[in-house]
């Protein structure tokens, strides 16, 4: 398969890129954004675009469909966060082909790429009374999606603010002397804030945390870069 990937979570979207190629698939263009990804998709004509529906600006449901009417032999599938049906939703009425969450097994996310490729290898509107097929969605997403909103929150909802902004600075590849510098504090407190995310997040490394945090939604990159403005 050809793949676009629209992820502004750069270790994840790497990691993801490396599966794939491992997996004898050609991934032709990368993007942090859903208008970047469109372009490249309209350039490319890749089989399937994979759409992180939380990045650092969380991708609406027009966003999606607008990108679709741009890319009809394209399928999307989108990925999206353990504890958010209302988004996961959103993304389904959009008409993406696949729904998968980031924290699945590699093997099952595939499963739902490879499907959702093959369900939108047609014309568009090639479902019931003109309605695109409906999407593919993978054991964890269709769980969540029964479930409803009200999953657990789990230990991230044991985190401060402080150790929140923190986490969010630690997406976005922050030195732990980028992380003070912004917070506005000593490194040693940033250290401790640090710390502290890795203790309650139960992640031996900050890529554990990292990882966890994107793969969970929990953080909003983009909100700490209007907080930075608005502190100068």
């Amino acid at each position: 398969m050809r793949i676009v990937i629209c992820d502004g979570h750069r270790v994840f979207a790497d990691a993801l890129q490396y599966l794939l190629r491992s997996a004898g698939h050609d991934v032709v263009g990368s993007a942090v954004s859903l208008d970047q990804a469109t372009e490249i998709v309209r350039r490319e004509r890749p089989d399937v675009c994979v759409v992180d529906l939380r990045p650092p600006r969380s991708v609406k449901r027009p966003d999606i469909e607008r990108a679709i009417r741009c890319a009809p032999g394209t399928a999307f599938v989108a990925l999206g966060a353990s504890a958010d049906a209302a988004t996961l939703n959103h993304a389904v009425a959009a008409g993406v082909r696949g729904l998968a969450l980031k924290g699945d097994a590699f093997g099952e996310f595939l499963r739902v790429v490879t499907e959702a490729a093959a369900a939108g290898a047609g014309a568009p509107g090639a479902g019931a009374a003109g309605q695109a097929p409906p999407a593919i969605v993978s054991k964890s997403a269709r769980e969540v999606l029964r479930r409803g909103s009200g999953a657990a929150a789990g230990p991230s909802q044991f985190l401060t603010e402080r150790e929140r902004e923190a986490l969010g600075r630690l997406v976005r590849g922050e030195s732990t002397a980028d992380i003070a510098r912004g917070m506005g504090v000593r490194i040693s407190t940033a250290r401790t804030h640090i710390d502290g995310v890795l203790c309650k997040l139960g992640a031996h490394t900050r890529l554990e945390a990292v990882a966890y945090a994107v793969r969970e939604g929990l953080v909003d990159a983009a909100g700490w870069q209007r907080d930075d403005r608005e502190a100068s």
